[in-house]
Parts: C-alpha cells; sequence; structure tokens
C-alpha cells in the first residue's frame, strides 16, 4: 500500500467518524474494517480472517508490551 493510498483511505474513514449522527456500533465497525483491511494488506498472500486476527493480536500484544 502506497502513503498516498494510505492517507486517502485514513481521510475518508475520519470523514465518516466525525459525522455527528454516527453512533457507536458504527464506529467499532468502522475500526473494525480498517483493521482487518489494513492487516490483510500487510500478507497479501493469505486471506484466512483467522489469521489476520491473529495478527491484530499479537500486534496490539506488542504495543501493550511496549508502554
Amino acid at each position: 500500500m502506497t502513503e498516498q493510498k494510505h492517507d486517502e483511505i485514513m481521510k475518508n474513514i475520519m470523514k465518516e467518524l466525525d459525522q455527528k449522527d454516527l453512533n457507536l456500533a458504527d464506529g467499532i465497525t468502522i475500526w473494525h474494517s480498517l483493521g482487518t483491511f489494513l492487516f490483510s494488506n500487510i500478507d497479501k498472500d493469505n486471506k484466512d480472517i483467522s489469521k489476520i486476527y491473529e495478527q491484530m493480536k499479537e500486534y496490539l500484544s506488542q504495543m501493550q508490551n511496549a508502554k
């Protein structure tokens, strides 16, 4: 993924999150979609959702340990 594409995606997501009528469920859905999209692009050959979730959990664990 190019930096330009990443920035475009993030701008669109932030625009969605800035909506006044956005509820918590919508926000969670947007962030879940973003996470699965980004992590599925890390390993383009592996589109297995359970492995994508595993990579996400590993990343979150590393971030928690880095605090």
